[in-house]
This record gives structure tokens, sequence and C-alpha cells, in this order.
């Protein structure tokens, strides 16, 4: 083989070798669920996609979980911020397949986690935290992260006494990746049944909100006037 073609060949391995490693780094889902819903976040056109996902698909979530008969969004979106300052989320219970796939794509977007945590340092966070609507929420942030000071017990408490979460998508979309999307890396998917959990969205969302309750039958109006009082009521014997 002469040196042209051993040139070739090693070319070859090195091109093959680099789109493998490209490929693994970046993952895409199978399925845009929610491709068909209103956008969010206008960030990285590389990303905004998946973050819309990732965001659509967490709420399904918090929903089904906090409130699923109602389906209201401030109620879900109030008893989850509660419960993950209180670091009361259990997230193994709650999220769906989708929700799985969406970590699986997200983790692998090394320049937004810090090890396992969240970087808030990272373009992605810092294009959320200069977004966000309530300028006194993102007063507060911004100062936790630049002192190096950001934990859900500091930032909590502004986001208990604010509700700009039901209707902002960049805090939203912190909201999912600082406060559930995070915890997963602490999860033994082994032990996590998303089959058990699939199943429980699906009877959620066959509840019929429209089916009107039944009533006790009406007492009979006629025989309750032509009915005689008890003689005895009232007399001790």
């Amino acid at each position: 083989m002469n040196t042209r073609i051993l040139k070739t060949v090693f070319l070859f391995f090195i091109a093959l070798n680099f789109s493998c490693k490209q490929n693994k780094s970046e993952a895409t889902l199978a399925e845009y669920k929610y491709a068909d819903q209103p956008e969010t976040i206008s960030c990285d056109p590389a990303t905004d996609k998946l973050m819309k996902e990732a965001l659509y698909s967490f709420e399904n979530d918090i929903i089904n979980i906090y409130d699923p008969n109602g389906k209201n969004k401030l109620r879900a979106y109030r008893s989850f911020v509660n419960n993950a300052v209180a670091n009361r989320v259990d997230i193994a219970n709650m999220m769906s397949k989708q929700t799985k796939a969406v970590f699986d794509v997200l983790k692998t977007k090394t320049d937004l986690w810090d090890g396992t945590a969240l970087n808030y340092n990272s373009d992605l966070v810092k294009c959320l935290s200069n977004n966000m609507q309530d300028q006194n929420l993102k007063t507060t942030f911004n100062a936790l992260v630049s002192t190096n000071s950001m934990t859900k017990q500091l930032f909590g408490p502004a986001l208990r006494s604010n509700t700009s979460y039901t209707r902002d998508p960049y805090l939203q979309t912190f909201l999912a990746l600082d406060y559930y999307y995070a915890k997963m890396f602490e999860l033994d998917f082994t032990q996590v049944d998303l089959e058990a959990n699939e199943a429980k969205q699906q009877t959620n969302s066959k509840i019929d909100f429209n089916k009107k309750p039944q009533l006790a039958p009406k007492r009979d109006l006629q025989s309750f006037k032509t009915s005689k009082p008890d003689d005895h009521a009232g007399h001790n014997h």
C-alpha cells in the first residue's frame, strides 16, 4: 500500500471519528410533541426549539401532579415552586417519557451545566435573566448570580411572592431547567417507572371536565305537602 493510500485511509478514519463525536454531542429528540404550541424564548436558534419542548413537557408534568382536575396553570406553578424551594418535589413519580427524552438531550449540552448543576454563567441563562419581565425579580436574580450566591433558599422567597412565572417564558424556562431538569442528574433511572407515570397522566387527561355532577333526586313537592307530621315528635315518653 503506497503512501497516498495510507494517507487517504488515515484521513477517512479521522473524519469518521470526528463525525461520531459530533453526532454524540449533538443529540436530538426523536419527536417534538409540543411543536405546534406557541413559541417561548428566543435566545439561540440552535437550542430554542429544544428549550420550548423542555418547557412544555415540564408544564405538562407539574399540571398533572399539582392540579390534575382543574388544569390550572397558576395553581400548578405555585404548588411546584413552594415544593421545589422546600426540596419536596418527587420528580421520579411525575416525569413523563417525553421529559426523560428531553433530559437525555439537555444533559449533552455541556456548556449549560456546571457538573450536575445549572451553569448560571452560561449564555443561555444570561439570556433568560436579561429577558425576565419582572424587574425586581430580575434584579434579585442578577445580584445573586453576580455574587455567586444563587440558591433556591435565597431566590425562593422572591419567587414565592411573585406570580410572573405564569406568563414569562424566560422565567418559566429557568425554573424548568434549574428546579426540575437539573435534579434529574441525581436520579437512578432504573428505579423510575415511566410507564406508571405515563399511565397516570393519560388517566388525568381523560377526565371529562364538562361533565356535570349528578344531583340528589328531587323530593316530590306534593307528597311533602300532604305528609302528616309525626304526632309523637318532640314528646318524651
